[in-house]
């Protein structure tokens, strides 16, 4: 099949064609880490600040959200139920969406109540969320219906966000959207990008992968995952083809087009690593911007890596998408003393 090469405006005529809510602050600072850069003697380093996305502290999530409720909201729910990790940025984004538009939210978090809430459970109880509590995805699956069944005995119309269609093609549309803001950023200084950092496990790289094709940029995507439970190639081609099929693209992306770094992840998902921790330290000590030692702060391990392995020229202009989740700095807050 032959490439596929569209303008901006005609990949955002595309995305705008998919039902949406407005909730997130888009169009997020770029900003250039350029002490940092100096500090690495690496590459030009722009840090996209997906961070600032404004509800409930920010981050990705609220981009992919969305889409997600758009098409909830079809069914005219008046309760959002999620089922997600005990720790999830993902839930904290959903119950401050979910505040915005009226809706009530119940989540689901696998785990135990800690003794001393923090973090982002902290911020979902200040949000105002029903918080229950599962020890494994098995009861938390059952839980979900349950709930859900009360709601509607109640009167009330549920909405299991879980089950929501555009769960994986909502989180690839969105950075799709997001790479056509970083070039038209960058252009802005006659920048193109060469390479792309973020913390995927395959959805949102899937969207810079798409951007990266049907601009016909040679820029590199570099996701570096904070979890080893997926066989990321796979994943990412399958979500980025689903994405295109939604948008209506003749476009087929590969498993050979995706480049993942797993070996960040460290002793195991959800638990900081030592390479993540000094990332994290290095990019709040060099720029004052904070990321998180779960998912941002492992990613810009691999970044930062791959810099003092010399992969890099001076002349190189690297976007490190920085997709939020500062509470987790909170919960893990005897690694900075």
């Amino acid at each position: 099949m032959g490439a596929l090469r569209m303008t901006p405006a005609e990949i955002q005529a595309r995305i705008d064609t998919l039902p949406r809510v407005p909730i997130a602050l888009r169009n997020t600072p770029l900003e250039e880490a350029k002490h940092l850069s100096k500090v690495l003697g690496g590459p030009r380093i722009f840090v996209k600040r997906d961070d600032l996305t404004g509800v409930a502290l920010g981050g990705n999530k609220l981009r992919n959200l969305e889409f997600r409720l758009a098409h909830a909201m079809i069914d005219r729910p008046d309760t959002v139920i999620v089922g997600l990790d005990l720790q999830s940025n993902s839930a904290r984004q959903t119950v401050g969406a979910c505040n915005k538009l009226g809706l009530k939210a119940i989540l689901v978090l696998e785990g135990a109540k800690p003794a001393e809430v923090q973090g982002n459970l902290l911020i979902d109880y200040l949000l105002g969320a029903d918080v229950h509590f599962a020890p494994d995805r098995h009861v938390q699956r059952q839980m979900l219906d349950q709930l859900a069944a009360q709601v509607r005995a109640t009167g009330g119309r549920p909405h299991i966000l879980n089950d929501n269609p555009m769960f994986d093609v909502a989180s690839a549309v969105a950075y799709l959207e997001t790479t056509l803001e970083v070039v038209s950023q960058l252009q802005k200084n006659d920048l193109t990008p060469n390479y792309f950092y973020m913390s995927s496990s395959g959805k949102g790289s899937a969207g810079i992968i798409l951007a990266q094709k049907l601009l016909g940029l040679p820029f590199a995507m570099h996701g570096v995952p904070a979890t080893d439970e997926f066989h990321i190639p796979s994943r990412t081609a399958a979500i980025a083809n689903e994405s295109a099929a939604a948008l209506g693209l003749d476009l087929v992306i590969e498993e050979s087009d995706i480049t993942s770094f797993d070996n960040f992840v460290g002793q195991a998902y959800g638990i900081p690593s030592a390479a993540g921790d000094e990332a994290v330290r290095l990019f709040a000590r060099t720029e004052g911007i904070v990321l998180d030692p779960i998912y941002t702060g492992k990613a810009a391990a691999g970044l930062v890596a791959h810099i003092r392995e010399g992969r890099f020229n001076s002349s190189d202009i690297v976007v490190f998408v920085h997709t939020g989740g500062t509470p987790a700095v909170f919960t893990w807050n005897e690694l900075w003393l």
